[in-house]
């Protein structure tokens, strides 16, 4: 009997330690965007140009089109449409906020800032997201969004510091996006 229960305790422990959580949530990488890369040009809907129009115009975004139409795309929920993540504005560190959005019926799914993104192997019905948001020099903020409420939002967020000799280790796990 106390073989069973250390047993258990022990295979708890394991499940239920930050490596296990990190495995479950963590799939792998199907597609790597951001950067310097430019999109693909794209023809958008009347509805999404004027959806991602009054966006700039309310939340001070200076990215009317044509800059809108450079986008990348990907089927984040498998419903044989693409999404689009749309580059809404940048700053001087490379950083740029993106609003992903679906076309026909145009719909914002979310906004984020980053420098490169990640799109994972669905576990569910959309897939996640993985950010990374250059802060200077050897740092940067890795964040997680999820598809919640008809939106991605993030659902958790850290702070990773470089080391001399792996300057940058997130990216270098993640893998850089391949420009076309």
């Amino acid at each position: 009997m106390r073989k069973l229960v250390s047993s258990l305790l022990f295979f708890g422990l394991i499940a239920s330690s930050p490596f296990a959580s990190a495995a479950k949530r963590s799939a792998p990488v199907v597609a790597r965007f951001g950067g310097e890369c430019n999109g693909a040009k794209f023809t958008f809907s009347a509805d999404l140009k004027r959806l991602i129009n009054n966006l700039g115009e309310r939340n001070a975004f200076p990215a009317h089109l044509p800059f809108g139409y450079d986008a990348f795309a990907y089927d984040l929920n498998r419903d044989g449409r693409n999404e689009y993540f749309v580059r809404l504005s940048c700053g001087g560190t490379g950083n740029c906020s993106w609003g992903i959005f679906s076309d026909q019926p145009a719909r914002l799914r979310g906004i984020f800032t980053a420098w490169f993104f990640y799109v994972h192997r669905r576990a569910g019905s959309w897939s996640t997201l993985s950010t990374y948001t250059r802060e200077g020099g050897d740092q940067g903020e890795i964040a997680t969004l999820g598809y919640k409420r008809r939106r991605y939002m993030e659902t958790s967020s850290r702070i990773e510091h470089g080391y001399p000799g792996n300057w940058q280790p997130f990216l270098k796990r993640m893998g850089m996006p391949k420009c076309n």
